[in-house]
């Protein structure tokens, strides 16, 4: 009797197993080792009249004529450049050393439309550069051709400081995406510090606007999701529960829902993980304590993720551990900054994401640290079911984990 428990036991991690790399996952460019070409970092899909548009943190984007398939992006310039106006605001003292993280927002419709980006400037306080000391701020750009409003934009200029300081470094404050709600508000969501050393603790904000430059006045940012200090999976380092880190938040609204695609754990690491969570309205309740965006989670009696609690986080994509939920490792390293977006054949969802090819995934010397410029761009099929009859706070954890998610060849689809 016991060897046939241990037989079936066997067996049924072997089936899991099988069917957890069955995931299809697809990639957007066509990449060349060789040549460094087709690379490209947390992509996002920017909501765009014409077209599949797909921003990132290189200096490029992503364009896809009609809709996401296999290697169908084209890499076009997206250059930033220093406004006189932003200068002056900077002052003396510090230097603005590099740019990422443009993103994109085409606001307004029809003759009224224009074009804005949330840009991440990197700042130094000495004038040598070398990318490891210094603090991130995010300023607004608009394009340096206000003619172009059909067509993304391939040049911009930063004009407005909106988070962060010039003279005082400040942690977080990264990865500035522009969101309106279906109501017509206007938020600037980013990376922000809810909790210093030596519990340092880093979730997803959002600022209230008036206009893409302008924060509405007197106004505060609210955290719509942050690490839980229960659950070992947001451990930036695994096993080291000093910093926990919540990253990436891409909003969509699905059938009254607000959705948030969310990256935990760190980039460089294989325990960088896609998730996502749910609200029912925008901005969650303050009083009389504050709420967030619920995490889809799973009971975990066999302690996966590292984890000895009750309950673990359900990814929709994770290469960390072989017999959790959903994993990929066997196809792609590290996915993470994810985006659900319904721009797949036939307008069906897909889920983008950042990762590594397991065969082109090089540590940074004397470390186990991946090299970043070696991130790809992929999506998978999702299969959403978002119900309007019943609520976020309302359904149970198993009716959450139905939702949203990854399609595998055994739902039909193939490569």
């Amino acid at each position: 009797m016991m060897l046939l428990l241990l037989l079936i036991r066997f067996l049924s991690f072997a089936l899991a197993a099988k069917a957890q790399a069955n995931i299809p996952i697809y990639p957007i460019t066509k990449v060349n080792e060789a040549n460094k070409t087709g690379y490209f970092s947390d992509p996002y899909h920017v909501p765009y009249e014409k077209g599949i548009y797909i921003s990132g943190t290189t200096q490029q984007y992503l364009e896809c004529a009609t809709n996401l398939k296999p290697r169908c992006a084209k890499a076009h310039a997206n250059k930033y450049y220093n406004g006189e106006e932003l200068l002056r605001q900077k002052g003396k003292g510090s230097h603005i050393c590099s740019a990422a993280g443009i993103h994109p927002f085409q606001a307004g419709s029809g003759a009224n439309k224009s074009w804005h980006a949330a840009v991440t400037l990197h700042v130094q306080n000495t004038p040598k550069c070398d990318g490891i000391t210094g603090w991130s701020v995010i300023v607004h750009a608009h394009s340096n051709d206000s003619s172009t409003v059909d067509g993304p934009p391939t040049s911009w200029v930063g004009d407005q400081l909106l988070i962060g300081s010039f003279s005082t470094p400040e942690e977080a404050n990264y990865d500035g995406k522009y969101f309106q709600t279906p109501a017509g508000k206007l938020y600037l969501l980013y990376s922000k510090q809810l909790s210093p050393k030596p519990e340092k603790r880093n979730g997803v904000a959002a600022w209230p606007m008036d206009d893409p430059r302008t924060k509405k006045p007197s106004s505060s940012p609210t955290f719509l999701l942050v690490p839980d200090d229960d659950l070992n999976s947001e451990d930036y380092i695994t096993g080291n529960h000093t910093f926990k880190l919540i990253e990436t938040g891409n909003m969509r609204v699905i059938n009254g829902k607000f959705v948030m695609a969310y990256s935990a754990g760190a980039y460089f690491n294989k325990t960088y993980k896609a998730g996502v969570a749910y609200s029912d309205t925008f901005l969650p309740a303050q009083s009389p304590s504050p709420q967030y965006y619920r995490k889809v989670k799973k009971d975990n009696p066999k302690h996966l993720l590292g984890s000895s609690k009750p309950k673990e986080v359900y990814y929709l994509l994770q290469a960390d551990q072989k017999h959790a939920w959903h994993y990929a490792g066997d196809q792609v390293h590290a996915p993470g900054v994810p985006t659900v977006a319904r721009i797949g054949h036939n307008n069906s969802w897909v889920l983008t994401f950042a990762g590594f090819d397991p065969d082109d995934a090089p540590f940074k010397p004397n470390t186990t640290k991946y090299v970043g410029n070696h991130r790809r761009p992929y999506f998978i099929n999702l299969e959403v079911e978002v119900p309007d009859n019943i609520t976020v706070k309302e359904a149970s954890d198993k009716e959450l984990r139905s939702w949203i998610k990854p399609i595998y060849k055994e739902d039909g689809i193939t490569s």
